[in-house]
């Protein structure tokens, strides 16, 4: 194990070599890893376990060694799953024009990863491998998901094919060196890896089921280990909900200077707990003197009657007396079919000069009001009925019809923030 130790400056860290016929699959010439130990004992001893690791990784990539580019070509003649017609286009392709492109006459003047580049697009070509995002936008046509969704499923999964071009390439260890890339070159924290590993587990599933996977292939996203975070910083970044006296201090601020709409956005969410597009898209038609309904909620569970609170009826009836489709408005629709975006811009733009950091933003208000009722002793399925959340217990959540409009008015009706 010493002889894959190497020094540099005080501390130890493992090189392994990598094999010249399998450096293109990995695109470099050593696994190499930081022991953060100047103790040599120690450091042979946290070695052992990497070095077994990598040489792992080495005896997997000769499992499927790389082949010279004539090599390909012939043994793809003879495969009776491979079109002759596109394996003779493609000879000449490869053989003339990417040979040209990589400015070179014969294929034995290509480098190792040049080859190896070469040799996939042609089995891509040719349908010996399948490219990871080929089936996207199949997979995106079946989706009855939000635009915005729609467009982030592109995004999430053309990252992972810039990283691993085919599926044939997904492994576990593919998948845990694109978390690695994600945190390390990417910055990205723990939270929007999961979403990412989220979405590509979801489109796993879905080839899987449309037979362009293996089906006895374990999901390759699921169960991955995300790195280490810094637990206070990650706590620092927590959403909080907003303090009675902060929606004080927020109403006195709105009140000498925000926007008409603004302002009574904040009254209706500090009323309601509803999220900042629910109110935004709220039509004249589902709302009553007494009733707000929410409907196309993004669960079902989303979908509810709320009860209005006493103090929301003066604003609703000017709201209501201005005859447009929306209760607000004056805000325009982004691409993806949202009105929220410029109203949160707005609201992002006064907790700020408030003093409020990036832990406060319109959803915390939601949480206020969560924290009021939670604090007023309302039981949890009448603020789940309210809040629009999902009942994880199988008698309310499953067969419940939910709670009653005035079981939910008698708790709304506990929200009191001491506004003048």
């Amino acid at each position: 194990m010493a002889n894959f130790l190497i020094k540099q400056g005080n501390a130890y860290s493992v090189k392994v070599p990598i094999p010249v016929d399998v450096q293109p699959i990995f695109d470099k010439k050593a696994f190499k890893k930081s022991l953060k130990t100047s103790d040599k004992s120690i450091a042979i001893a946290r070695s052992g376990p990497l070095i077994v690791q990598y040489k792992g990784y080495i005896e997997e990539a000769r499992g499927n060694p790389t082949q010279h580019l004539e090599d390909a070509l012939s043994s793809s003649r003879s495969d009776p799953q491979v079109n002759p017609d596109a394996v003779a286009g493609l000879e000449g392709l490869l053989q003339d024009q990417l040979l040209a492109s990589q400015r070179v006459q014969h294929s034995e003047q290509l480098s190792p990863s040049a080859e190896a580049s070469s040799i996939k697009a042609y089995k891509i070509a040719t349908g010996q491998l399948t490219p990871f995002d080929a089936p996207l936008e199949k997979f995106v046509d079946s989706r009855k998901v939000e635009p915005k969704t729609i467009v982030r499923d592109r995004q999430v999964v053309g990252k992972f094919t810039s990283r691993v071009p085919t599926v044939n390439e997904v492994n576990r260890r593919t998948v845990r060196d694109f978390v690695t890339w994600l945190s390390e070159d990417q910055g990205l924290k723990n939270k929007t890896i999961r979403d990412n590993l989220s979405t590509l587990r979801v489109y796993w599933n879905w080839m899987e089921a449309h037979s362009l996977v293996p089906e006895d292939r374990p999901n390759p996203f699921s169960n991955v280990s995300l790195p280490a975070e810094n637990r206070k910083a990650t706590a620092e970044l927590v959403r909080l909900p907003f303090s009675i006296d902060d929606i004080g201090t927020l109403n006195e601020a709105l009140k000498s200077g925000s926007s008409e709409t603004l302002n009574a956005a904040f009254k209706l969410a500090i009323y309601t707990g509803c999220r900042i597009e629910e109110l935004a898209s709220l039509e004249v038609s589902n709302v009553t003197q007494d009733t707000i309904q929410i409907v196309r909620a993004k669960t079902a569970a989303g979908n509810r009657i709320i009860p209005v609170h006493d103090a929301l009826r003066p604003l609703l009836t000017q709201l209501l007396e201005r005859k447009h489709k929306y209760l607000l408005p004056d805000l325009e629709t982004d691409k993806y079919g949202a009105r929220s975006p410029a109203l949160s811009k707005q609201f992002g733009k006064l907790k700020t000069k408030l003093g409020f950091d990036k832990r406060f933003v319109f959803h915390s208000i939601r949480k206020t009001v969560t924290t009021q009722l939670e604090q007023a002793d309302v039981s949890e399925g009448i603020a789940a009925d309210i809040l629009g959340h999902d009942k994880p217990t199988m008698s309310y959540g499953l067969y419940s019809g939910g709670t009653s409009l005035e079981q939910k008015r008698k708790a709304i009706m506990t929200l009191d923030y001491r506004l003048r």
